[in-house]
């Protein structure tokens, strides 16, 4: 069995993949590049001669099966174990409709958001304690990137890979809401164990005791070329203050922040939702 981890960026993926790895009948690992593969196979197939002469319509259905091997292939040691498998990407609220596709069945997806003028602010703290391996952007970019201003909007541009993730749930809770189980980050923190079991509820798990005061880091991603760490996690969960970009960003910034997204900032105030209708 599949599940799927996705959201926004900073906000609380590689602490819940750690947290559902306490529990052993799951297996989790850091962001995936399965999703890279299955693209790989999506844009390519229709472009081979042999199945245009087939007929696309008559490969299809193999291409796809295929295309499920993959999938079960990639995680043939703990499938074949009995385990229940989440893997993370921020793409793939993008491609429910493909997965499902894929695997011949409904999915949900487990879709991590926060207050975006959090997001901001800890990207802002980030670039503060920068290391000497942190490398600029192009020229352009690294003008833009002199003012906390400028590095804010920079972050939630369409091309980079906030602004990216930002559109793409957008899209997903216009296009496929029924599909997504919301988890507000700020939830996770606060109230840890009510926030799992709200988890295991929608994806139809057996309860489990999770221990949220002593969370071990079993999932690790090399962050030292970007001269950031962007995956660390603390061992003990705990609620998170209020208003964390106070002090870090400028307050119109935060402002302009809060009128741009308020949707998404409401979500990320509210309770775990599962399966949303699309009104």
């Amino acid at each position: 069995m599949f599940h799927f981890v996705s959201g926004l960026p900073r906000s609380g993926t590689t602490l819940l993949m750690n947290l559902l790895g306490q529990n052993p009948a799951h297996h989790v690992g850091p962001t995936s590049g399965l999703i890279h593969l299955m693209r790989a196979v999506k844009d390519r197939w229709p472009e081979c001669q042999e199945f245009q002469a087939q007929g696309l319509e008559v490969a299809r259905s193999m291409v796809l099966g295929a295309m499920r091997g993959l999938f079960t292939g990639f995680y043939e040691e703990p499938l074949t174990q009995g385990k229940i498998v989440f893997d993370k990407s921020r793409g793939w609220v993008h491609y429910v409709e493909l997965v499902e596709s894929i695997l011949g069945r409904p999915i949900r997806v487990i879709t991590m958001i926060r207050d975006i003028r959090a997001i901001a602010g800890s990207w802002e703290k980030i670039y503060r304690r920068r290391g000497i391996e942190f490398k600029m952007p192009d020229e352009d970019a690294s003008t833009a990137m002199d003012t906390v201003e400028g590095r804010t909007q920079r972050i939630l541009a369409p091309d980079q890979v906030t602004g990216r993730s930002v559109a793409r749930v957008r899209d997903a809770l216009l296009r496929c809401p029924d599909r997504l189980v919301i988890v507000p980050y700020d939830q996770l923190t606060a109230e840890p164990s009510a926030t799992m079991a709200a988890i295991h509820d929608a994806l139809d798990l057996p309860p489990f005791d999770y221990n949220p005061d002593h969370v071990e880091q079993i999932t690790h991603e090399d962050d030292n070329y970007l001269g950031a760490d962007l995956h660390s996690i603390r061992s003990k969960i705990a609620p998170q203050p209020p208003e964390p970009w106070r002090g870090v960003l400028p307050d119109p910034v935060a402002e302009a922040i809060a009128r741009e997204y308020e949707d998404l900032n409401r979500l990320a105030a509210g309770p775990v939702v599962v399966g949303r209708k699309n009104p």
